[in-house]
Formats: C-alpha cells, structure tokens, sequence
C-alpha cells in the first residue's frame, strides 16, 4: 500500500498582506497578528488565511500592507516569557557563581573557625 505523501505548506511574505507570520516555535505553523492563534499547516493555503481573516477579523479586511507591517514590528518587539526570565536567571547565576568562588576561596585558604580550632 503506497502512503500519500502530505504536503507541507512553506511561509511565504505575501501572507502578511492577511496578517500571517511563521509562529515562532514551529516556522511551518502560520500564527495570525491580530489574534495570536496558530494554526495547523493546512491552513497554509492563502484561501484559508484569507478566509480566517474574513471570518474573525471582518474590520481589517482591506488593509494596508503598512498596517500589518506595523503589526509586525510590534509582534517581534513584544517580550517573551523566555527572554524575560532569560536575564533574570543570569543574574541569579551570576550571585551563585559569587558565593561559590567565595566558598572555594575560604576551602582553600585552610582556615577554620574559632570553634572547629579547640
């Protein structure tokens, strides 16, 4: 038995004109700009996109290629729950790396507290 082989849609910049980017997690995955959903790689197809703009989004029928442009620029500047705590860890990591050098510094120097001496 010979399996059909499915067709994987690619991203293509024209479907910004419908308010679509490749989702981040997954470049095959089409995520729509004004509503954030992704969706799954069938709906690829320009008719779909088309079609979920027309659906959900009825206002923005018609606009611009600046609009989602601008949408775009948004979108990529919004900050991630990733690059949030991204620089929160490096600055925890660099407090244990501090204590740390300080632990080995004092293990090394051999000197013990006034108690462990008696």
């Amino acid at each position: 038995m010979a399996e059909s082989k499915k067709r994987c849609w690619q991203y293509s910049i024209d479907y910004l004109k419908f308010g679509f980017l490749p989702s981040k997690a997954d470049k095959q995955l089409p995520t729509c700009l004004l509503c954030n959903k992704v969706l799954s790689n069938d709906s690829m197809k320009p008719s779909k996109l088309e079609d979920h703009l027309r659906r959900c989004h009825p206002d923005k029928i018609g606009k611009d290629i600046k609009y989602f442009q601008t949408l775009k620029e948004k979108y990529e500047k919004k900050p991630t729950v990733h690059s949030m705590f991204a620089s929160t860890s490096q600055s925890n990591d660099d407090g244990l790396r501090a204590s740390y050098n300080i632990s080995l510094l004092i293990a090394k120097s051999g000197n013990r507290t006034p108690s462990e001496n008696s």
